[in-house]
């Protein structure tokens, strides 16, 4: 019988890009979790978005010298993107600045006041003398006096995961000043937690199915006792408070963030024009709904979150809150404001998300941290998904497509009974959220498949029974693999499963496991032998001003344009036919300026001209940037290489919704200037000439 299941994801905050520790932790082990129970034919509604308020925000607004929305349009956009790139699909990826965010908060914070689960107190808050503020918890760091660890922040401690005030650090500091702080008296409201201690421990002693670390470390916080926490503060970026005489105060982002699952719900059903459809998930006692957030967000979700919607009492409370641990670089916990480790777009300039799904599954810190290293990486792609899975498949296929042999329907081997009973082991380790174990089963029904295929030896077989015999059971363990492989790697697993003849848009297992139609395309490996490139993303792009535009002395076709970018340089291009000099004098353009210069017909060339090419037409798109200022690709730094045209080809440039966009690798990367997409007055599948 199918389940109605509702899967939240922690909502990443909108001031940097996603790193593969935001992977690991959360989103990846989502993703697959869905995809499985969709195949299962459950209905699953899966939600996350951007966390748009709050401290970090604000800090890298500052440091940016910019609002603090335009860092959240910047990052809600490249976190899109950044997801479609890694085949992380969600349902709704919503945004905490939309204002039917903010409805969602006023009434839930009217219904806790009404209730008595708020009240006004007095709290002392850090002051900063040099800016004239009281400063946000985040804005204070100090030793955290739990663990030791020195450079806690005033909310929490990023090491031990325990939440803090910003008075309990040992030697506080402000950020911005590095001062020591102040702590002044102001009025505040409260979420009385103490009030709602024994319904939480009533509900956590429900939670037999919670890992275990996650289940101890919310008791054992509990049993400490749970004070009365405040949930609003002296910032101006948050959402305003919804009574009066309290206008330069804002309900903090802990608070408002997590009610960002219920507007997700809802803003999904709108777009779907079912406005009732959100209450299925939030409403119904017989829908599980499943937290997928890291070891830091333990506490927000399994104490908060739940003591809020018990205090509300109209919504369901989470059946599970599979926290992962931490992916640490080089023994260090990656980090995006500390620049520790790969971001996902560095990532994906040096793998495709196949490969990076595959390994960040097999390395999933479910139970304990785990490290990432690029050589394992390698290898175990190589030596799993390419040599164990990818050559079985290759095998079975090209044979099959070699001697040209028509596959007919039979009683497949014995053999199938152990991949069922693998598949089914396989399904039960997903369904408890192992992964991990998960992906390990299913290559060892893949050394299984192997075994087989070389045991039964089809190229010494004469009997034409057993020969369609033993090929319809090996496409039939294709079939098995690929479909349990399917939630962790979707992108390869369909093109393999379109190889097996099998075709369809909504895949289920039932279907895969039953297929038994097969019409195998040519055989063609799978899968290329995985060799990190020597470079990531290298292209510098430059804004530059036309200066002056001469015919080439020895080229009829040619111009010779004069540009000031970062200096006066000389470019050689091929847009006679299609622009006169009037229309190029004076516009700034953009440029790839670390090409290798060329000399052409006797003058030489030092940058190569965007442009823009749709049909016959061809667009020089102007920048609104300083000459010499550079674009920035998804965040990837300029590392000063010069590069060759035969390195540039391997890059594609396309418009998309008017942006630039760059395609490399199987992902894209937004083109920005001064931090917004750069924007091109072209049609949409326009390519870029060079």
């Amino acid at each position: 019988m199918s389940e109605r299941i509702l899967v939240n994801c922690a909502l990443p905050y909108a001031n940097g890009p996603l790193h593969l520790g935001h992977i690991a932790g959360a989103y990846l082990a989502a993703d697959i979790f869905v995809r499985f129970n969709r195949l299962n034919g459950n209905e699953v509604l899966f939600v996350s978005g951007s966390d748009e308020y709050g401290t970090p925000i604000t800090i890298t607004a500052e440091k940016n010298k910019t609002s603090p929305q335009n860092v959240a349009d910047i990052y809600h956009r490249e976190h899109e993107q950044t997801f479609k790139n890694l085949d992380i699909v969600f349902d709704i990826f919503t945004r905490t600045t939309d204002p039917e965010h903010v409805k969602d908060v006023d009434e839930f914070f009217i219904n806790l006041l009404n209730k008595n689960y708020l009240e006004k107190r007095y709290m002392v808050s850090p002051y900063c003398k040099s800016t004239g503020k009281f400063m946000p918890d985040r804005y204070i760091h100090g030793t955290c006096p739990y663990c030791g660890f020195n450079d806690a922040r005033g909310d929490q401690c990023d090491e031990c995961g325990r939440t803090l005030d910003p008075i309990e650090l040992i030697n506080p500091r402000c950020t911005s000043s590095n001062e020591e702080p102040l702590f002044i008296a102001t009025e505040h409201f409260f979420l009385r937690l103490d009030l709602l201690s024994d319904e939480l421990l009533n509900y956590l002693n429900t939670r037999e199915n919670w890992k275990p670390n996650v289940i101890n470390f919310t008791r054992s916080i509990i049993n400490e006792g749970l004070r009365p926490r405040p949930i609003t503060r002296d910032i101006d970026w948050g959402v305003p408070i919804p009574l009066n005489g309290f206008e330069g105060k804002r309900i903090y982002v802990w608070f408002e963030a997590l009610i960002g699952y219920i507007t997700g719900a809802r803003v999904y059903s709108k777009n779907i024009k079912d406005d009732d459809y959100w209450k299925k998930f939030w409403l119904d006692k017989n829908v599980k709904s499943y937290y997928f957030i890291g070891k830091d967000n333990i506490p927000f979700h399994t104490i908060i979150w739940p003591a809020m919607l018990i205090a509300h009492g109209d919504y369901n409370l989470p059946y599970n809150v599979p926290a992962n641990e931490y992916l640490r670089f080089e023994g260090a916990q990656f980090s995006k404001s500390r620049g520790i480790g790969y971001t996902v777009n560095e990532a994906l300039s040096l793998v495709n998300k196949n490969y990076l799904r595959y390994y960040m599954a097999s390395i999933m810190p479910e139970t304990g941290d785990s490290s990432f290293s690029l050589n394992e990486l390698v290898s175990r792609v190589n030596s799993e998904l390419i040599d164990k899975y990818g050559n079985f498949i290759y095998r079975v296929l090209g044979f099959i497509s070699n001697r040209k042999i028509n596959i007919k329907k039979c009683e497949p081997d014995s053999i199938i009974n152990e991949f069922k009973r693998f598949f089914d082991e396989y399904s039960e380790s997903i369904k408890n959220i192992k992964i991990k174990n998960g992906l390990q089963i299913w290559l060892e029904a893949v050394t299984l498949a192997n075994n087989y295929f070389n045991s039964e030896a089809p190229w010494n077989i004469n009997d034409p029974e057993r020969l369609n015999q033993v090929l319809f059971t090996s496409l039939k363990i294709s079939m098995y693999l690929t479909a349990m492989l399917y939630p962790y790697v979707p992108s390869a697993s369909s093109e393999i499963l379109s190889s097996l003849g099998f075709k369809t848009v909504n895949y289920k297992f039932d279907d895969m496991l039953g297929f038994d139609d097969f019409r195998p395309l040519k055989g063609e490996p799978p899968f290329k032998k995985l060799e990190i490139a020597d470079k990531k993303i290298n292209i510098d792009l430059m804004a530059g001003t036309v200066k002056y535009v001469n015919d080439h002395p020895n080229a009829d076709n040619l111009y010779v344009l004069g540009v000031h970018a970062d200096r006066d340089i000389t470019i050689v291009s091929n847009i006679k036919k299609y622009l006169t000099p009037e229309n190029l004098q004076g516009r700034r353009i953009l440029l790839i300026r670390n090409v290798k210069p060329a000399t052409i017909r006797g003058i030489k060339s030092e940058a190569i001209i965007i442009a823009v090419q749709h049909g016959e037409r061809i667009i020089i798109p102007e920048v609104n940037a300083d000459d010499g200022s550079r674009m920035k690709i998804d965040g990837f730094d300029f590392n000063g290489d010069i590069i060759s045209m035969d390195e540039i080809k391997r890059y594609k440039f396309i418009v998309d919704k008017n942006e630039l966009v760059l395609e490399y690798n199987n992902s894209r990367f937004i083109i920005t200037e001064n931090g917004k997409p750069l924007k091109i007055n072209a049609p949409d599948g326009s390519s870029i000439v060079l």
